[in-house]
């Protein structure tokens, strides 16, 4: 299982909720380069940071993060790049930079996430290793108080049991069956919380982007949905925010030099 993905870490990535304020400047900012450091800890890949501002971008270049800026006016106002995984978005920034497919996979992490754990990163390139996979993401448990919460997209898997995540304690991979808000739309009840970090080969980013979203789409507020009823294979690979890590970037990388070697 050998990739060479590239991360991005995207300001203003998703469909924010109204009924919240809108992040201050600074604190923006500051989770921004919280996200890069952990990516970055992960040890997987390279990393782009995509801003939505001169000082978003200052900050992060000054933190040592490779950043860029993206002009939000070139999306109009009912572009689905305002979808939890940004297909449109992403593919628009990993092809100014790399157009000669250098990289064969692309990970879309938001900047909003206070429980991103660099171990998320790992997990989720098991979730890539049967080559029929052209998207990966992650579930984690649904907690009883956020069953009526159709603020968060839910997600259905059918877990295969013989792949283990082995670095993780207890993490598992499985194909996604289905996505929806509201939890009374399943037909089961082993339901799971979407984690909004994504990665897509690049062939199926790029047809992704070509067709058009659907009504369900926007209701659910992921491009997850279009990549499903197109046919895409989505595995998802199960983590929690306390999960044990077994074997640490560092520990694969030695055990690799020493095969190697």
């Amino acid at each position: 299982m050998i990739f060479n993905p590239l991360i991005i870490v995207a300001s203003e990535l998703g469909i924010r909720d109204l009924s919240t304020e809108p992040p201050k400047p600074k604190e923006q900012i500051k989770a921004m380069v919280k996200a890069f450091r952990n990516v970055s800890d992960s040890g997987i890949g390279s990393v782009i940071v995509d801003g939505v501002s001169d000082e978003q971008v200052a900050e992060l270049q000054s933190n040592g993060a490779y950043s860029v800026k993206t002009d939000m006016s070139e999306f109009g106002k009912d572009h689905n790049y305002r979808s939890k995984s940004g297909a449109e978005r992403i593919a628009a920034t990993v092809n100014k930079f790399d157009r000669y497919y250098t990289h064969d996979i692309v990970v879309a992490v938001p900047d909003d996430m206070p429980e991103l754990k660099p171990y998320y990163m790992q997990a989720l390139m098991y979730a890539l290793s049967d080559s029929d996979v052209g998207i990966a993401t992650m579930v984690s448990p649904l907690e009883e108080h956020e069953k009526s919460n159709n603020d968060i997209v839910k997600a259905q898997v059918d877990w295969n049991n013989d792949r283990i995540v082995y670095p993780l304690e207890g993490s598992k991979v499985g194909t996604l069956k289905d996505i929806r808000r509201d939890i009374n739309d399943f037909d089961s009840d082993d339901i799971y919380k979407l984690v909004p970090i994504h990665a897509w080969r690049r062939g199926p980013l790029d047809k992704l982007i070509q067709l058009p979203p659907s009504d369900r789409e926007f209701e659910e507020g992921t491009d997850l949905v279009r990549a499903l009823d197109a046919g895409m294979r989505i595995d998802v690979t199960f983590v929690t925010d306390n999960m044990k890590v077994l074997i640490s970037p560092e520990e694969l990388d030695e055990a690799a030099y020493e095969i190697e070697g």
